[in-house]
């Protein structure tokens, strides 16, 4: 027997092994991305744009993000935020059942992804988009979400707001007084509501939930005094009959807007004296500042109480 190894033979059948090994696993990558790109593509496909009218000329829909607001007339669309990017097509699809004008408007009420993804598809459509001048500040830039932990790169030009503002703005649109309010810092530094005060509507974005505890955007400058003063600014512009809608719950009203902020002073309170009496993060989630308010705002979903209350102790750590 011949004790030498051929190193020619060797070698091939290394380079066969290595290419079987690399080919699998190409494959394998291929599967996978096809998976992923399925499930993504599934996800999309199930998401059904529902429709609600709000009254004469204002309609709510419900897809996948934020809830849309759109009035509609003889002046064209005015829209409140736009959802995703690839729900375009059936956002347009729900707007032609209800008017065969086109969007002229569209107001984003922050700069989450959930709320302006759909923005570079309507600019190309020749919407003009209006924000705060925090909103396009921070949709020209990469942001960084803290809480999502992940990276949000920044919009085309054409997805970027043409008319932003400082303060407040108030656009005459069909027949109605709609009236941009730019509230404190709360959810984020570019929060905005759009009141439509002929028909008594109010969009407020993700300042207010009714069903959940709501998320403060530490990393977009968002705080809970703000969260406060927006709450409070909303309650004092709108009436008992006012139908208040959110970024992600159903029509709600001006008892629940005061609930939401009853319930923030009262947990802010607790966790604040806890700091004045040098009580760490941990000790005060332990306590559970929130376990009074668990069983309405609690919804076991995006933010936990623990997550609240560690949005809570940030903000006050970083006045």
């Amino acid at each position: 027997m011949d004790s030498k190894l051929n190193p020619s033979k060797f070698c091939s059948k290394e380079r066969m092994l290595f290419m079987s090994y690399f080919a699998i696993g190409l494959l394998l990558l291929s599967f996978t991305l096809t998976v992923i790109v399925d499930d993504v593509n599934a996800q999309d496909e199930n998401v059904t744009i529902n429709t609600t009218k709000l009254s004469n000329n204002t309609y709510m829909l419900k897809g996948s993000g934020g809830n849309i607001i759109v009035s509609v007339g003889q002046d064209g669309v005015f829209m409140v935020d736009d959802q995703f990017a690839p729900l375009t097509e059936r956002i347009k699809e729900a707007i032609s059942n209800i008017t065969d004008q086109p969007v002229k408007f569209v107001i984003n009420t922050h700069w989450h992804s959930d709320h302006t993804g759909g923005n570079e598809n309507f600019g190309e459509l020749g919407a003009m988009i209006i924000s705060h001048d925090n909103v396009r500040e921070r949709l020209s830039t990469e942001q960084f979400s803290e809480f999502f932990n992940r990276t949000v790169p920044p919009l085309s030009e054409r997805g970027l707001p043409i008319i932003t503002f400082s303060d407040n703005m108030t656009i005459f649109q069909n027949g109605d007084e709609i009236k941009i309010i730019h509230v404190d810092n709360g959810h984020t530094d570019g929060d905005s509501v759009v009141y439509f005060t002929k028909n008594n509507v109010i969009h407020v974005g993700d300042d207010f939930t009714d069903k959940s505890y709501p998320i403060i955007d530490i990393s977009s400058g968002g705080s809970i005094d703000g969260l406060i003063s927006s709450l409070q600014t909303i309650s004092s512009i709108i009436d008992d009959e006012t139908k208040v809608i959110s970024g992600h719950t159903e029509i709600s009203n001006k008892t629940k807007v005061n609930d939401l902020t009853n319930m923030l002073k009262d947990v802010r309170q607790n966790v604040s004296q806890m700091m004045e009496d040098g009580k760490s993060l941990e000790e005060i989630i332990a306590v559970q500042p929130t376990s009074n308010y668990d069983r309405i705002y609690y919804d076991h979903n995006i933010i936990k109480p623990e997550d609240f209350v560690t949005h809570i102790y940030q903000s006050l750590t970083n006045k």
